[in-house]
């Protein structure tokens, strides 16, 4: 579609109401304790779908306050946008009324379905009543906001930005795909994930925590459905499997695809896809050391999707990456530790053996599961020099004076 319409035009309007609406229901939700009163209903979307980012390299780093109006660079570098507000206003109203429909409100949220998925997921409403009580009462929404878009009234102010939980893509799974298990979720509302906005909530309960990893599977879930819609609704149908749209038949379409996502949720969970890791012994040992040395030679090896290719000197001068929201990642500077997610043997298998599609990291189906944890071995030794064989100490660190 053209770069035009609407409020697309006025990315500082934009903002500036959706931080005032933001303040707003922040303050409301802060201060009443009788939610039933305050049953309002998700505000419509009004931000671009970014349907494909660009194939080049990002000129820069996504900069704070200016997400609104990097997105609508996108389209000038080749990536592809669905602006909500250029859809006829019935065809907006037909979608909000059926995701009224099936997911209810943020005081009242439900998912009207049969899918056994549902209760697999902890998906009913008395669970996500409870998960969206928390979800406010420790002000997620500052930064995720009340959809879960990442663009609350404090998000758009940090770097890297919130994530957008709306297209039920996340870039820290164990899955082997863009869902995570419920595992992964909990993983990162424990440990928080370094260098960024986003803390931990280790202090919370554990049956808390779970709460919330519901809350944000019904976001997720809840977007997705709507991102699918509107995207149909454009002439873009999006993901294999997802049929165009007529206008007539928006709630049964939407209701139909609310079943399919919550199906892809379901085998994210059911997957056991990591293999044990091999015993190498500690590190230093010969074993380990071993595998170390392996690790390094794949890494630097001069092919196709090589780690070295996009972490540049070991992620110290890492390559730019567009994001599937239209943002930008840095790869990982991987001397550093713990990393953002602070990762553990198995996380970093998955990361390495099916990539991250979110931010464009490549997976590697080729190489053998032994292959693939020698370079676990060689990535969780790198920023521990005196972890490493000599030969590849002074290839990393080449001013560490030797053996």
């Amino acid at each position: 579609m053209a770069d035009k319409g609407g409020m697309g035009e006025s990315p500082g309007l934009v903002r500036l109401l959706r931080t005032a609406v933001g303040l707003l229901l922040a303050g409301m939700l802060g201060c009443r304790s009788n939610l039933e009163e305050l049953d309002y209903a998700f505000p419509s979307r009004v931000d671009a779908l970014v349907l494909r980012v660009p194939d080049q390299v990002p000129e820069q780093a996504t900069q704070p306050g200016h997400w609104e109006a990097e997105l609508n660079l996108l389209q000038r570098r080749g990536g592809q946008l669905v602006r909500p507000l250029d859809l006829p206003l019935e065809q907006r109203l037909a979608v909000d009324a059926a995701l009224k429909e099936l997911f209810g409100t943020p005081a009242r949220p439900r998912l009207v379905t049969d899918s056994p998925a549902k209760e697999l997921l902890g998906l009913t409403e008395e669970r996500l009543s409870q998960g969206g009580q928390l979800y406010r009462r420790h002000r997620c929404l500052q930064c995720h906001n009340v959809t879960g878009d990442g663009r609350g009234p404090a998000g758009q102010w940090v770097t890297p930005y919130p994530r957008d939980f709306r297209q039920g893509v996340f870039k820290f799974t164990t899955s082997g795909s863009v869902k995570p298990r419920r595992q992964d979720l909990l993983r990162t509302l424990q440990l928080g994930l370094k260098g960024t906005a986003m803390p931990s909530f280790a202090l919370l309960a554990e049956a808390e925590r779970d709460l919330l990893a519901s809350y944000v599977t019904y976001l997720a879930v809840r977007g997705q459905v709507e991102f699918e819609a509107l995207a149909a609704l454009a002439g873009q149908p999006c993901g294999q499997g997802v049929e165009p749209l007529e206008a007539s038949a928006v709630a049964e379409w939407m209701a139909r695809r609310l079943t399919a996502v919550l199906t892809a949720w379901e085998q994210a969970e059911q997957a056991v896809v990591v293999p044990p890791s091999p015993d190498d012994g500690p590190p230093g040992s010969p074993a380990h050391q071993a595998a170390v040395q392996r690790g390094w030679v794949l890494f630097t090896a001069k092919r196709d999707n090589s780690c070295i290719s996009c972490h540049g000197d070991y992620g110290r001068q890492p390559q730019l990456r567009y994001e599937v929201w239209g943002t930008t990642a840095r790869p990982a500077n991987l001397t550093d530790s713990p990393l953002k997610s602070q990762p553990g043997a198995e996380q970093l298998y998955a990361r390495i053996r099916w990539g991250i599609p979110a931010v464009g990291m490549p997976a590697h189906p080729d190489y053998s599961d032994r292959q693939v944890w020698d370079l676990v071995r060689f990535v969780q030794s790198l920023p521990f020099p005196r972890e490493l064989p000599p030969e590849v100490r002074m290839a990393v660190y080449p001013d560490s004076g030797g053996p």
